[in-house]
């Protein structure tokens, strides 16, 4: 529907160069368009009729897409987080998916590249457990070949160094396994902290108390351990 903009009213700069743009396509137009428009006490003008018809099909799809620099900040300052596999996941704070355990991004993504707090503490955990790691795997394939020790002394040896590599750099494992358990979603959290806790727990056993082990479970003077 056309208008007759009142020529007696005048407005600020700012706003009055906001109103004079093409709100569908962006262009610079004057005042004296034959294409404009009049909604909600606010006067709209177009390069053309086609924009103008756009406007009337679908008015609030443009006006929205003029956010205020203001409004920009707020947006931002208040984001949201979504999970990329569950997009019906959202909160206003960074954390995991329930469903599937995945890092919640921004559903709008920011500009600098973020800080990848997540990697940077899985690779410190990494990195810090790597040397016991390898020592437990030395152990684990070789030590009944290397005479280090006694087999059952070998056993409690491996349980001091595997518990702060489960225990510590694999406790996201863990977390993750069980919120997925809590929410009714198995996925491979699920399926790692299973695998990882079970040989664990089973192996902690074996090595405390193993009498509780039929003497099947025995060789080479110990309860075999899958640490």
């Amino acid at each position: 529907m056309e208008t007759t903009v009142n020529d007696t009213m005048t407005a600020p700069a700012s706003t009055k160069d906001m109103d004079l743009k093409d709100p569908v396509c962006g262009m610079t137009v004057t005042e004296q368009s034959e294409h404009k428009e009049l909604l909600d006490s606010k006067i709209y003008y177009f390069c053309s009729s086609k924009c103008h018809t756009k406007f009337n099909a679908e008015p609030g799809k443009y006006i929205l897409s003029k956010t205020t620099p203001a409004k920009a900040e707020e947006t931002s300052s208040a984001a949201i987080y979504t999970c990329p596999m569950h997009p019906e996941i959202r909160q206003d704070h960074p954390g995991s998916c329930p469903k599937c355990g995945m890092t919640l991004e921004p559903v709008i993504p920011e500009l600098e590249a973020d800080d990848n707090s997540e990697l940077k503490d899985f690779q410190h955990r990494f990195w810090w457990t790597l040397p016991l790691t390898v020592i437990v795997f030395v152990l684990a394939m070789s030590g009944e070949s290397l005479h280090l020790m006694q087999m059952s002394v070998q056993s409690w040896v491996e349980m001091a160094i595997t518990a702060p590599i489960v225990l510590w750099a694999g406790w996201p494992f863990f977390t993750r396994g069980w919120q997925s358990v809590l929410h009714r979603s198995p996925n491979m959290w699920t399926l790692i902290s299973l695998g990882t806790g079970a040989a664990f727990i089973y192996s902690v056993v074996a090595t405390l108390i193993p009498q509780v082990f039929p003497d099947s479970f025995i060789s080479m003077g110990r309860v075999a351990v899958y640490f």
